[in-house]
């Protein structure tokens, strides 16, 4: 497969897993949990900074990027990731278009 096409897929795939940790309602009762645990009245300091952190797609998205770059760079052809990848890559895709054409 041509290495763009695979970066492609990996940088899908990074998109749809951000977005499930910040964004999607089916993490967010583990989001609300971290916010229990470390939310002690008004929060300052490195509890203000994770509570924003978990929330933030944009803040999310390094981590889950630097670990789709390592996962790619170093074993990103095997079949069994690009599989995964793609999954994640084509709900991605779907969720970006599937409201085009309807309505």
């Amino acid at each position: 497969m041509h290495p763009v096409v695979v970066i492609v897929i990996y940088a899908l795939a990074a998109m749809r897993v951000t977005g499930l940790l910040a964004q999607d309602q089916l993490t967010g009762s583990a989001r609300a949990w971290v916010v229990k645990r470390v939310d002690r009245g008004e929060p300052t300091g490195w509890r203000a900074t994770l509570i924003y952190l978990i929330h933030c797609p944009w803040c999310v998205s390094i981590y889950v990027s630097a670990v789709a770059a390592v996962v790619w760079y170093t074993v990103g052809n095997t079949p069994a990731l690009l599989v995964i990848a793609a999954a994640l890559a084509f709900s991605q895709l779907t969720g970006m278009f599937s409201d085009v054409g309807r309505g």
